[in-house]
């Protein structure tokens, strides 16, 4: 008589750890899928309906979930989100009261599992499947200081208007790089040891650089052109860190205004300069790239970030495919990763490209050379605003 109350006893005791067991599983595997899909930074554009997440995010989630959950049939209510500061209360009354901004992320799943022991007339179970859920939040945060180089479009187009704000593209794109030092002014003010440091290598069909004997405001200091004036990609880039001397220029007729901003922590000055800058002519991001390098090569930061900003195809697509072939970009990551700082920790270097107003995977040779997953399409301002903060911000955690 004893027996079957005590069989009963041990099924549910059985199915009762399992699920236990189980919700403790999908509960870790959150976690850890949250965590990553906030280091993999994706758009998370919702692939399947709202709080569906993209198809890349659902793919790092999932992995995860069947990698914990070996015995799940299915996994089921998978919804990922990603919110930006000035979605979430907690973070916009943060940073009034001066504090860090944050992007959060956040994933939650069901799986439904076959029980061992159903159940039946005679003996109590837990029917024949049961299901367990689990959640996650993560947030991420700016860690170490970081030198920014903006490698920044001033071609003509960049005098137009565009669909995702309300100014010309220079004049928003001007007024997003404020917003930027604005929060990483809030990081240095908080900080009590290195500074944040942003510069500028603004280009259109060249860079310009300020010679000693600046007399000219049609004066370039080109950084593509080898000896004699002929281009070879292979000697371009195995000289790519050579500065050019501070005399040599080239002239052209051409109308735009700006100029080389080194790193810097004063952030008025630096834009008080780029609200001077005005764009004109051709377009030819390898030469910002290749500007950009040298110039962020001189930063003593542990994070070296080098954000290309552009509105356009390359005027000369051949040639910057060539500098990729080359092994341009890996050499520009490659030199900069390997510095260390004053203290002897190793640096790290991220090249990045945000386009806006037109696609970007267009340009192949832009894509291949920072690769696909660090290319950004733009729709906004504040799109661009969030993805160059996302850039900078690198440090996860706090899992609630």
């Amino acid at each position: 008589m004893i027996i079957p109350g005590l069989f009963g006893l041990f099924t549910l005791a059985s199915d009762g750890a399992r699920a236990i067991q189980t919700k403790a599983r999908i509960e870790d595997a959150s976690e850890i899928a949250v965590l990553a899909i906030a280091a993999h930074n994706d758009d998370n554009d919702d692939s399947q309906g709202v709080g569906s997440g993209s198809q890349v995010n659902r793919k790092i989630a999932t992995d995860y979930l069947e990698a914990y959950l070996h015995d799940t049939t299915e996994i089921s209510q998978l919804k990922i989100h990603k919110y930006n500061c000035d979605q979430i209360p907690e973070c916009v009354d943060g940073l009034k009261r001066g504090e860090a901004r944050f992007f959060q992320y956040e994933v939650e799943a069901s799986s439904k599992h076959t029980s061992w022991f159903p159940g039946n007339d005679a003996i109590e179970g837990f029917g024949d499947t049961f299901t367990s859920k689990g959640a996650a939040v993560a947030r991420k945060y700016q860690s170490e200081a970081v030198d920014i180089i903006f490698v920044a479009d001033y071609s003509g187009s960049m005098q137009d208007g565009w669909r995702g704000g309300s100014n010309r593209k220079y004049v928003d794109l001007r007024n997003i790089i404020k917003e930027v030092t604005d929060e990483l002014q809030k990081f240095n003010d908080l900080n009590n040891t290195d500074d944040n440091t942003v510069g500028m290598a603004a280009f259109n069909y060249y860079t310009k650089t300020k010679p000693t004997n600046w007399n000219s405001s049609r004066c370039y200091m080109t950084q593509m052109v080898n000896k004699n004036g002929r281009f070879n990609a292979n000697r371009t880039v195995r000289d790519i860190f050579v500065e050019k001397n501070s005399n040599y220029c080239v002239s052209h007729s051409d109308y735009s205004r700006f100029q080389d901003l080194p790193l810097t922590d004063n952030y008025n000055q630096f834009n008080s300069n780029v609200s001077q800058f005005y764009p004109h002519h051709g377009t030819a991001s390898f030469q910002g790239m290749i500007r950009g390098a040298q110039m962020l090569k001189k930063g003593k930061n542990p994070r070296r970030l080098l954000i290309v900003l552009s509105d356009g195809l390359d005027g000369d697509p051949n040639r910057h495919q060539q500098l990729v072939n080359a092994g341009m970009c890996s050499k520009i990551v490659n030199t900069l990763s390997a510095d260390k700082t004053s203290d002897g920790h190793a640096m790290k270097a991220k090249l990045a490209v945000v386009g806006f107003d037109y696609d970007v995977n267009k340009n192949r040779a832009l894509q291949q050379c920072v690769g696909a997953e660090n290319v950004y399409k733009a729709q906004n301002t504040d799109d661009i605003l969030n993805k160059i903060l996302e850039l900078i911000t690198e440090e996860i955690g706090h899992l609630n």
